[in-house]
């Protein structure tokens, strides 16, 4: 019975250890079978792929797991939980995430220039996990390059209507969703919004008093 014990909880720390890092050895043997088959001369494709799955990052982070309900339910629990690695993806879904961009690359570009593209869309990912895994349990030095990204991201978990890039701020400054940008437009909105409020209103006039030409004022409200 102890031992029995004992295979069950070596297996559940094996699955754990799959789920949250399995993705550290799969993906970088995929990357190389796909950059293989496409071979040395595509490799500026391998480039537009790494840059490609920028702006994937970006739209899905924003849209998909900030609005699509079932995907915001599940990506909740990450900015609930943000140290917690259960709380985040598992290198178990993985294959489903990479099948459509799978699919897409190679029946539009063909088999060795979608395998480019795919090795570029898939060492994204793999820059993408790494990162976020680091700026969340790694104590990151202020001199590091990890230290601005750690910052912007944080901010996104704070107030989570901005900095939705992690790799990269590049795609927030481009659709002015950085927390700066956003900040700008919340200060604009109440300095609107405040001289409406301080703005005098018109008094009403009784009717046959207003010039030709003008607007008749309504009545106030009782």
């Amino acid at each position: 019975m102890k031992r029995a014990v004992i295979l069950m909880n070596r297996s559940a720390h094996w699955w754990q250890w799959v789920r949250h890092f399995g993705d550290f050895v799969t993906i970088p043997l995929a990357i190389l079978t796909f950059a293989g088959l496409a071979g040395l001369s595509r490799l500026y494709l391998v480039v537009v792929g790494l840059l490609a799955w920028t702006l994937v990052e970006y739209l899905m982070h924003r849209f998909v797991f900030h609005h699509f309900p079932l995907a915001r339910h599940l990506h909740q629990l990450h900015h609930d939980h943000p140290a917690d690695p259960d709380s985040e993806r598992s290198s178990l879904s993985t294959p489903l995430v990479v099948a459509p961009f799978a699919l897409l690359s190679l029946g539009i570009a063909g088999v060795e220039d979608g395998s480019a593209i795919l090795a570029g869309l898939l060492a994204g990912y793999l820059i993408f996990i790494a990162v976020h895994h680091a700026v969340h349990r790694w104590p990151v030095n202020p001199r590091s390059p990890l230290y601005s990204i750690k910052l912007r991201h944080l901010v996104h978990h704070h107030l989570e209507d901005c900095n939705f890039g992690v790799t990269t701020g590049f795609w927030d400054v481009i659709c002015r969703s950085s927390a700066g940008a956003v900040a700008k437009r919340r200060l604009r909105s109440r300095r609107s919004l405040a001289g409406r409020r301080r703005r005098p209103r018109t008094s009403y006039e009784p009717a046959g008093s207003h010039r030709q030409g003008e607007e008749r004022t309504a009545p106030p409200a009782c």
